[in-house]
């Protein structure tokens, strides 16, 4: 579930901040032509962190959004020994 995006969040998700935290994160991702979320969890979960390659993934109206270099990264919880979510940033991203 997605909890925060900023105004270019909202715009490539095409979400409105109501909607937004009905976004999972393998409904932006999945189908993306480099990212396998069951290989690319196990490093944020490890690492902290992933930096995607390249690639694409999907807004919510279902319109493919290129990017340049996504990252992903582990947020935690307050107890400090959990995983509370995970951050998204994508770079240089335009619709395709």
């Amino acid at each position: 579930m997605c909890i925060y995006a900023n105004h270019a969040g909202l715009n490539m998700l095409e979400t409105t901040i109501d909607n937004l935290q009905r976004i999972t994160v393998y409904s932006v991702l999945d189908g993306s032509n480099n990212v396998r979320l069951d290989v690319v969890l196990p490093i944020i979960m490890q690492e902290g962190y992933a930096i995607l390659p390249p690639g694409y993934c999907r807004s919510q109206m279902n319109r493919r959004v290129s990017y340049e270099q996504a990252m992903v990264w582990a947020v935690q919880a307050p107890d400090g020994g959990s995983v509370h979510c995970l951050a998204l940033a994508f770079i240089n991203w335009s619709f395709i």
